[in-house]
Formats: structure tokens, sequence, C-alpha cells
């Protein structure tokens, strides 16, 4: 089957356009993966290119020739500022302009050989497409199975941009090779037709993936505090019990003293004030995932250690709050906090949880503001 290059460069042209405005719109509706919007332009971009060049084509027109190139290197430019917005990386390394600016100026000098022009503009996009695959796979913020398929699709598009410079440096000819270097021939344009789509499937993918999981985290995490609340914490520490099978697991629960006093006579912006703070001081001494708000004013902690360095730290806690309530600007809250200890080496969590709890009942009994070790539990229960 014979494919006219001109139809199929020009269904490419309007491909792109399409699926362009396709990731802006996606981006209206739904501003927080700001991605969207530079992956769109890419797009946008790369259709605009090919289109300038393509008018300029038949009188081989210098001013078509460099600005379709340059747009197109610009596509490659908003991709990977696509690929760092996604990942939350704030600023915009203004050296990555480099290979557009490097075209611009080399042009005059190359206008007339057509393969010194390919083997730029494939280096190039090559590096560009290395980088955004760089980006996407080493900062990734969150494990989503289609970044990981954006980052091999990525990886696929730099080797061919980079076997498109064979043609302009090989002695030998090789007719896959030959044909794929050829922006008007029918290989190219199928290429960028089936891998266009693809492309941006998968940045739709991307966001739908990491907007599921912003809502799943947020169920699992306490507006006020900002740790997991008791959900997230029972499976943070599920899982390290699990992964702890026969080692010492201790469990810290924490309940802040006199709360609802402190909400009657201060209000209950004193009494979230104090909130926030001991969240601050647990997650300045404990490993992140180990602690978490169970309800109210009472928390509670995890921790892979025996119970002796865990009353330990307990005790570093309740001293750090008792001393940093008084620090706080603002009007005094007389905040501090009771803690009761469990450890164990073959419990359940529940079984933890209950036994510090009881150990708390007993701080509380002994004048608060302090930190009771609990009984060894020896079995699952």
């Amino acid at each position: 089957m014979t494919l006219d290059p001109v139809t199929l460069n020009a269904a490419f042209v309007l491909l792109a356009l399409v699926l362009g405005a396709l990731l802006v719109f996606s981006w209206a509706l739904n501003q927080k993966v700001r991605a969207l919007l530079p992956w769109g332009a890419a797009f946008c971009l790369i259709a605009s290119g090919f289109a300038v060049a393509n008018l300029g084509r038949p009188l081989n027109s210098y001013p078509a020739l460099m600005a379709g190139n340059a747009l197109g290197l610009m596509s490659y430019v908003a991709l990977y500022a696509g690929c760092r917005s996604f990942n939350d990386r704030r600023g915009f390394p203004v050296p990555i302009l480099a290979g557009v600016v490097l075209w611009i100026l080399a042009f005059p000098f190359i206008y007339e050989r057509q393969d010194y022009r390919l083997i730029l503009v494939a280096l190039t996009t090559g590096t560009y497409s290395l980088l955004s695959a760089w980006e996407l796979w080493r900062h990734a913020r969150q494990p989503l199975a289609s970044q990981r398929i954006a980052v091999v699709l990525l990886i696929l598009l730099a080797i061919f941009n980079i076997m498109r410079t064979w043609p302009g440096i090989a002695l030998t000819s090789i007719p896959w090779f030959d044909a794929l270097a050829r922006r008007w021939s029918s290989e190219m344009a199928l290429f960028l037709v089936v891998f266009t789509p693809t492309l941006a499937f998968i940045f739709l993918s991307m966001a739908k993936e990491s907007v599921e999981m912003g809502y799943k985290q947020a169920a699992l995490l306490d507006p006020l505090t900002e740790m997991p609340n008791r959900r997230g914490f029972m499976q943070s520490a599920a899982r390290l019990i699990g992964a702890r099978e026969g080692k010492p697991v201790s469990c810290l629960v924490f309940d802040l003293d006199n709360f609802k006093r402190i909400n009657d006579v201060f209000g209950h912006d004193a009494g979230d004030k104090a909130l926030r703070l001991f969240g601050q001081v647990m997650a300045k001494h404990l490993p992140p995932q180990t602690f978490g708000r169970l309800g109210g004013e009472e928390f509670a902690a995890i921790l892979p250690m025996e119970m002796e360095k865990a009353v330990a730290l307990a005790e570093a806690i309740r001293a750090d709050f008792s001393g940093a309530g008084k620090t706080t600007p603002g009007p005094h809250v007389p905040a501090t906090v009771s803690v009761g200890c469990s450890a164990a080496t073959h419990a359940t969590l529940e079984a933890l949880l209950q036994e510090a709890d009881l150990a708390l009942y007993r701080a509380k009994d002994h004048g608060r503001d302090v930190v009771m070790p609990g009984f060894p539990l020896k079995a699952a229960q």
C-alpha cells in the first residue's frame, strides 16, 4: 500500500493541533495539573512548525525553514517544561533554551547543507527528549504507572531522533534510517501519526492518575495538622508491624492535657494552634509515616525500636512540646501532653494500641505531663 506523504503530513498537523487543544482544554477544566498547559503548547508548536516548514518547502524558503524548525525545537522545550511542572519543580532553567538559540545562530551558516541541518536538529531534539525522560524518572513525586510508560516513550523518541542523524554522518545507506530522516517521507509521517496521539494519551493518563492519587492521599491526611489521620496512620502502622515480624515494635499514644479547658478558656483557635504545634513537634522527632492523629487531641506513633528507646523519644517529645508552648507567639497556651507506651515482638496493632492506651490512663492518674511505659506484650492477642 502506498501512503501519500503530503496527506500524512497534513493529517499529522491537524492531529497535533487537535491533541494540543485537547490538552489545553483539559488544563482549563482542572488547573491542578499545570503540566497540561505546556504539554498542550508543545503539540501546537510542533504542528505549527511542520505547517510553516511545509509552506516554504516548494521554494526551499530560508525564513520558513528557520522558523519552522525553531518552532519544532520550542515544542521540545515546552515538553520539558511540562515534565518539570508535573513534578512540581519550580522555576525554569534558562540554559534549556540553548538548543533553540544555537539553531537560530547556526542556521545562516548551514542553510545550504541539509545534512548539517539534520544533524543539529536531530541531536537537539534527542537531547530534549532525554532530559524530559530524566525529569519524569528522577524527580517523580508519585509512583504512577502511566509516568513510567511516559519515560519509556520519551526514551524511544530520543532514540528515534538520534537515529535520524545517520544519513548525515554515515557513508553507507540504510533505507529505513534514510526514510525516517526525511521529514516529508511516508515513513516519517506514519511514525508521527501513530506516536503523537499515544504520547498525548499517556500525558492525559498521568494527569488523571495524579489527581486520583491526590484525592486518595487527601482522604488519609488530617487537614489541620497535615499529618496522617486515623485511617492513614492505621495503614502505615500495619505495614510497619508486618515488616518487623519477630523484631521489637513500640507504640506511643499521646493525649494533650486539659484540652477542653484550653478550648473553653482561650477559644478553639488556641486549641487548633496547640494541635498544630504538637504536630510540628512530632514531625521534628519522629520518622515520616510513623505517626498520625487518631482524632480530637489524641495522637499515636508506631516505632521500630524497643520500649526503652521509645520511652526516651516520648520524653523528648513531651519536654519539647511543654517548652514550645511557652515560646509560641500570641496568647500563652498552657498545653502539655501525657504519653502511654507499649512494646512487643509479636502483637497486633490493636493490642499495642490497647496497652498504650492503658498506660496513658495511668499517666493521667499520675498528674499528667508524664510518659508512662506499659507492660511488654509477649504474644499476639
